[in-house]
């Protein structure tokens, strides 16, 4: 506070001279200037003072202004650098939920691979945006898949957005809508695929009841889930 009276003084008091009969303050108004006539010199000044030839009182108060300024500053750095980080945090945190908004059910790998920003920071934003329930994950084997958190999603959507991020499960899930009571080999010989890793696709989508199957003869064939064919159509589309 004595620090700010004292700038405050320097800044508008009136300072008098230590010698001679000149007094030093802010310039009259033209109007006032008018009235004093030739009593007040306006030719301009005789020299230029350096700041040591300035009384003492006006060099402490300028010193000490600076000073002022200098503290002020000091202690107002980590509340800006507070802020710088915040807002940095705030724009990270909105680029993640505009892309899992375009993106339902993807990966912290694939956000900070198509965003540009280090997984380790994607990882904690994602977990910060969980606790503030502006985001919901689901596993998926070692796969963690990202969602908005709203009533957009039923946990269906989820599973069916979750399976049809790979494009071979997306592949096999086509063949069977298309082509009700295909068999495990068919499906192989149209993608081109294995039969263990057919196998290894369509178990997983019986255990999310994305498909059934039924036996006849020799043969197992495999349907949609007529419960969860309207999800899948609707996510096929997008």
């Amino acid at each position: 506070m004595l620090l700010f009276i004292l700038v405050l003084s320097a800044a508008v008091g009136i300072t008098s001279a230590d010698t001679g009969g000149y007094t030093v303050g802010p310039c009259p108004p033209e109007e006032e200037l008018k009235k004093l006539g030739d009593t007040v010199d306006m030719s301009g000044a005789d020299r230029t003072l350096t700041f040591w030839e300035f009384p003492l009182s006006f060099k402490v108060a300028y010193i000490l202004g600076y000073l002022a300024a200098f503290i002020s500053l000091f202690k107002l750095a980590p509340i800006i650098l507070g802020q710088i980080r915040s807002l940095s945090k705030n724009v990270t945190q909105k680029k993640i939920i505009c892309y899992v908004l375009r993106k339902p059910g993807c990966t912290p790998s694939e956000i900070s691979r198509n965003l540009k920003i280090s997984l380790g920071s994607i990882r904690y934003q994602i977990k910060a945006l969980k606790a503030e329930e502006e985001l919901t994950l689901t596993k998926e084997g070692k796969f963690t898949r990202v969602f908005q958190n709203s009533n957009v999603f039923t946990n269906n959507d989820k599973t069916i957005i979750s399976h049809l991020k790979g494009s071979t499960r997306k592949q096999i899930l086509l063949n069977i809508l298309e082509n009700p009571e295909i068999t495990n080999q068919e499906i192989s010989e149209k993608l081109n695929l294995d039969k263990s890793t057919t196998h290894w696709h369509i178990k997983k989508l019986r255990e999310d009841n994305i498909i059934f199957s039924e036996v006849e003869g020799k043969f197992t064939k495999y349907f949609v889930n007529p419960s969860v064919e309207p999800e899948l159509l609707k996510w096929l589309k997008i």
